[in-house]
């Protein structure tokens, strides 16, 4: 063990913002915001494992350790956090409201990054609680109308996970007197409490139907904003499914049968209203709607099949890391797409975007190929009765990506050029494409040796090109045209209308007096983000509260026996 305090991981973002009040220190403030993922980088690729921490004066007895799945969850979430930041500099250098922004991503990289190491209840669910709230704040970022109505659908999904998480996360410490977080999975939790949690953290994880905030959020945040949204923070709902869900012991037919039918809708919702998008950002968001869906059918392999989850649980890590890598690499690559003229710099551009776009599609020989082997090899282990339809879906998986990866090329290829995008917003692209193909063998994760690509395997990708050469001749000669489609499916019906102009007042009657002559106030713009400042502020406050007042040694105590005479 080494002398690595664990605590840094989530201190280090905290303590940026330090630097904040201070004007002087503009320049110092930016620079420090991607280097303060680098902690959890740090103690995520350390060997031997940094040595767990306990701390019994914060909350209900915090403790700090990373699994092995962990591990691998902060490895490539650091990664993606550090080029998100790097990028949100460069790219928000000149925007008045930039500071505000890096002040909401240093709190959701510091929620993120806590709850991957945190093993207590409280812990877990205060970094979570953090991560969701701050992230409110990056998808209001713009104050456009697109923003502050993806706000509002985003933190009303936000705050009914939490309400549903914090409730079953209590009425399973209640139960079973068990303040650890690795209880939650323990078969006296009753039923009630583990689909509360689930409930909680499928809406975080984007499963359907509990996705609609996703794509609106994604549309609307700023591009670091959603590299870092789908990235990692998608995956701490998959993290914590794989912590609290009953994995490895009895089958779970029911919740795995309810489980696998919302992943198999997501695989067949997100092309279908992915394709009909025209933004590439809501086509990425609709992509990882299908992607996670393809990881909560492992967890729900896991359910059917417990002897099989050992070899499920690494193929979903594997799986996670791959997707970070690619759809952070994509998002990222939406303000390089923007940067470039026209010509052999935009050919190049989008000839790098390209590969993590293969991979997604699960092209032979990269690491979308091997994660999806890993998965497919892992689920074999299912019941006989599910094989009939799982080689379907894992085809419909990968023909909905392909069909969704060439949609959002062909709309980044069309893209403007935006004067106002500094060109040093590529190197972060550049970055996060060169981790999808070496990412995988920087992230300590259990190795996977596909088995050797046949025809078969490139069958889906040559079904997807096909299909869009088709739609190509029937745009082409056949004068078609797809009509795009705003994100949010049921809220893309929804429109808010402008609020009239105010009718201009009279002016006051000039008096003499200057006391009492009429001030005309200064109109106020709505902040609908003090909400979640608000928020923030009552949970700071709550810490405090918790920090400070002595915990009771007779909590969850067993009862005493009483001698009798």
């Amino acid at each position: 063990m080494i002398a690595f305090p664990l605590w840094l991981v989530p201190a280090v973002p905290l303590a940026v913002l330090v630097l904040f009040p201070v004007p002087a220190l503009r320049l110092a403030r930016g620079a420090l915001v991607p280097l303060a993922a680098l902690p959890a980088l740090f103690a995520a690729l350390a060997d031997p494992v940094p040595a767990s921490l306990r701390l019994d004066w914060l909350l209900l007895g915090t403790e700090f350790a990373l699994t092995e799945t962990g591990r691998s969850f902060l490895a490539f979430s650091a990664l993606l956090w550090a080029l998100a930041g790097w990028q949100a500099v460069r790219l928000l250098s000149g925007d008045p409201r930039r500071d505000r922004f890096l002040v909401f991503f240093l709190l959701a990289m510091a929620g993120n990054l806590g709850l991957l190491i945190a093993q207590d209840i409280a812990s877990f669910y205060a970094f979570f609680a953090l991560m969701s709230l701050s992230s409110w704040g990056l998808v209001l970022h713009g104050q456009g109308a697109a923003q502050v109505f993806a706000g509002r659908v985003y933190i009303g999904f936000a705050i009914a996970g939490e309400v549903a998480l914090f409730a079953g996360l209590a009425f399973g410490a209640a139960a079973t007197g068990d303040l650890a977080l690795s209880g939650m999975a323990s078969a006296e939790v009753p039923t009630l409490a583990t689909a509360l949690m689930a409930s909680g953290l499928l809406v975080k994880l984007g499963a359907v139907p509990l996705h609609l905030w996703l794509p609106l959020a994604h549309a609307a945040a700023p591009a670091p904003a959603s590299a870092v949204l789908s990235g990692a923070m998608l995956k701490a709902g998959l993290f914590g499914l794989m912590i609290i869900l009953p994995l490895g012991g009895a089958p779970q037919l029911a919740a795995a049968t309810a489980l696998a039918a919302m992943a198999l809708s997501g695989l067949v919702i997100a092309p279908a209203l992915g394709l009909v998008q025209g933004d590439p950002k809501a086509v990425l968001a609709y992509s990882s709607v299908g992607q996670m869906s393809l990881m909560a059918l492992g967890l729900a392999g896991g359910l059917a099949a417990p002897e099989a989850w050992p070899v499920i649980a690494p193929a979903l890590v594997l799986l996670a890391a791959h997707h970070a890598f690619s759809k952070a690499a994509l998002f990222l690559g939406v303000p390089a797409v923007w940067a470039t003229t026209t010509g052999p710099l935009r050919y190049g551009m989008m000839a790098v975007l390209a590969l993590p776009a293969l991979a997604l599609a699960g092209l032979p020989a990269t690491s979308g190929w091997m994660a999806k082997d890993a998965l497919k090899s892992a689920l074999g282990g299912v019941p006989a009765g599910w094989q009939i339809w799982l080689g379907a879906a894992l085809f419909v998986a990968s023909l909905g990506t392909a069909l969704l990866m060439l949609r959002a090329l062909v709309l980044l290829a069309r893209a403007e050029r935006k004067p106002d995008v500094p060109t040093d917003v590529t190197v972060p692209a550049l970055a996060a494409a060169g981790l999808v193909v070496a990412g995988l063998w920087i992230v300590p994760i259990t190795p996977h040796q596909p088995k050797p690509a046949d025809l078969a395997a490139l069958a889906p990708l040559l079904l997807a090109a096909s299909l869009a050469l088709a739609g190509l001749m029937l745009a082409r000669f056949g004068r078609l045209r797809l009509a795009a489609m705003p994100p949010g499916e049921l809220f893309a019906l929804i429109r808010v209308e402008a609020a009239p102009e105010p009718v201009l007042a009279l002016p006051g009657p000039v008096r003499p007096s200057r006391a009492l002559a009429p001030r005309r106030q200064r109109d106020r713009l709505p902040r609908p983000e003090q909400g979640a400042l608000a928020l923030l502020g009552i949970a700071a406050v709550l810490a405090i509260v918790f920090a400070v007042t002595p915990p009771s040694e007779a909590k969850f105590a067993p009862p005493v026996p009483v001698e009798t005479g």
